[in-house]
């Protein structure tokens, strides 16, 4: 029934029936655009194709990234109306030099005094560093690799690798002391020219997690560029090792430090090669600069803290496309949060700087000097700075003449040759059957509040191969060993002694080895291995017989110094 049948005796229109008829309209209204604002979220065209991936659960800032406030109330150099300084290094002048977002460099004073705009790339600068000849050696997001003379005259180094293979996100660099030009290439798949800046290209990036970042090098006496390794989720900050060979490059879009050796030749990361290797892993944050300190330090930015929700999304490729219809306001990236933290070239933090209240935004890196410790970010209204830390051990790490590694030893399975364990190597005779024996070792970690050891099989850190063989004493068994930690190798001997039989249940004997470790790679001169085993009925993996303790020990290395 129409409307104009619907009038009463009057000739009006029941209000009853004007309602209905606006409900019904503005319930198609509705329904309309709800079906519009689903067809948009789930089919409007986005650039990229996220994929799935396994994000670790998130630790926490536990432990060595226990909260505390080292950040905060940092003092502040005045920028005026220039802001986001990415990128911050002390030239071979005595100035310090700072790439900002509007894309000068500045140039200044140490206490930033004496400001001026050194030079313009046109683009935007993530990174630089300075060569031999005092020139810097520039990151250019939008460029590519440049270079700046001390006259402010700017160039192009590289901006392809080869025909057809360009770098579209030039992000960090080093140069090593042969000259050679280590840099990143965050990502394959977006350049900042083309996506609206280095921020929207490294959000589509990480969202992606195609894995496209690489690290490459660049040859100044042939002005030839080729790819050292590649496979990185946003390949971002860059460090160099004391070695001048080995690099430490920053991987953001999984939370984690890689350790490559950088005269690799077109390495895959997940190959499985020796080449290249997770230095830290399951970060707090999403790690963006690295810079080399003073007494070893290497310091790593952390951009923002991780977000659950995101790291939820992880196996949700279609969930994290959607998320890229929203405006961006509504991604999930993490609160404001500052921190920065160092390192040993061995993965050890050092020291650790935190302001929980993000005051200072996206904490991207830090650049010691003796007195100061500027800290980077992407977008803060001037440059932070605290006084050095002092007294958080980086120094006595670095001067320290001993290190002390605690980890779990796990024999295994493993096929013996012939000859190994033969006099001429081992110095003994061995026992005629079960003489060569193979050991992994595992790092542990330890509850902080008492050092109650709460994980013994966290990650791989070394293998042992072993010889036995009798000695007049039948408690007593000699001991030769073969050890590679990490990048040390090293040889030992020594002796086990059987403590007890059947303890402290049938079954079971504790065991008590000692190796002298001699033959070592530098920088170490000597060490000492000790192990408290639990021998049992199972020859084999992690597992006692009788069942409740750990097979098969706990051992302490010690490397010593000159």
């Amino acid at each position: 029934m129409g409307i104009a049948s619907a009038r009463d005796d009057d000739g009006h229109v029941p209000l009853e029936h004007v309602m209905s008829s606006l409900f019904r309209k503005l319930a198609t209204l509705s329904g309309l655009t709800l079906a519009g604002l689903a067809g948009y979220l789930c089919l409007w065209p986005v650039p990229a194709e996220p994929v799935s991936w396994s994000a670790p659960t998130a630790p926490g800032y536990v432990g060595v990234f226990a909260p505390n406030t080292r950040l905060a109330n940092l003092h502040m150099i005045d920028t005026g109306a220039e802001f986001g300084p990415e990128h911050m290094a002390i030239g071979p002048d005595g100035k310090l030099y700072a790439a900002m977002s509007s894309g000068n460099l500045l140039r200044m004073d140490p206490d930033g005094g004496g400001q001026e705009i050194f030079a313009n790339t046109g683009g935007r600068v993530l990174g630089f560093a300075f060569d031999a000849e005092g020139r810097m050696i520039v990151a250019d997001a939008m460029k590519g690799l440049l270079v700046i003379t001390p006259e402010a005259q700017v160039s192009v180094l590289a901006d392809h690798v080869n025909t057809g293979d360009p770098i579209r996100y030039a992000d960090a660099v080093i140069v090593a002391p042969d000259g050679i030009v280590y840099f990143t290439d965050a990502s394959a798949r977006f350049a900042p020219r083309d996506w609206g800046g280095s921020y929207e290209a490294s959000l589509l990036d990480i969202m992606e997690q195609s894995a496209t970042g690489r690290v490459l090098a660049y040859d100044p006496a042939t002005a030839t560029t080729r790819i050292v390794a590649h496979g990185l989720s946003f390949a971002n900050g860059i460090a160099l090792s004391a070695d001048g060979h080995t690099l430490f490059v920053n991987e953001t879009g999984r939370y984690r430090l890689w350790k490559i050796d950088g005269r690799a030749m077109d390495l895959d990361v997940k190959s499985g090669s020796p080449q290249a290797r997770v230095l830290l892993d399951n970060l707090p944050g999403y790690p963006d600069n690295l810079m080399r300190g003073r007494d070893g330090r290497i310091w790593v930015g952390l951009f923002r803290p991780r977000n659950p929700a995101a790291d939820s999304l992880s196996d949700s490729p279609f969930l994290r496309k959607v998320l890229l219809r929203l405006p961006r306001f509504l991604l999930p990236v993490g609160d404001p949060y500052g921190h920065v933290f160092a390192i040993d070239e061995d993965g050890h933090v050092t020291a650790d700087l935190q302001d929980p209240t993000g005051a200072y935004p996206e904490t991207t890196g830090a650049t010691e000097t003796a007195d100061r410790l500027y800290i980077h970010s992407l977008h803060a209204p001037g440059i932070g700075w605290v006084a050095t830390p002092a007294g958080e051990g980086a120094s006595a790490q670095a001067n320290a003449r001993e290190e002390i590694f605690v980890l779990r030893s796990i024999r295994e399975p493993h096929g013996a040759g012939d000859s190994w364990c033969a006099p001429a190597r081992t110095g003994f005779e061995p026992f005629p059957t079960d003489a060569e024996r193979f050991f992994s070792f595992w790092s542990l970690a330890v509850r902080p509040e008492d050092g109650r050891v709460i994980e013994t099989q966290d990650e791989r850190v070394a293998d042992l191969h072993a010889c036995f063989g009798p000695t007049a004493d039948r408690a007593r068994q000699n001991f030769y060993a073969e050890i590679q930690l990490g990048e040390i190798s090293i040889i030992g001997t020594g002796e086990c002694l059987a403590l007890r039989t059947d303890f402290p249940e049938a079954g079971l004997y504790p065991v008590r080895c000692q190796l002298v470790l001699t033959d070592i790679s530098a920088p170490f001169i000597g060490g000492l291995l000790t192990t408290n085993t639990m021998t049992s009925q199972a020859s084999f993996g992690g597992e006692t017989t009788p069942a409740g303790y750990m097979q098969a020990s706990i051992a302490t290395i010690r490397l010593w110094r000159k």
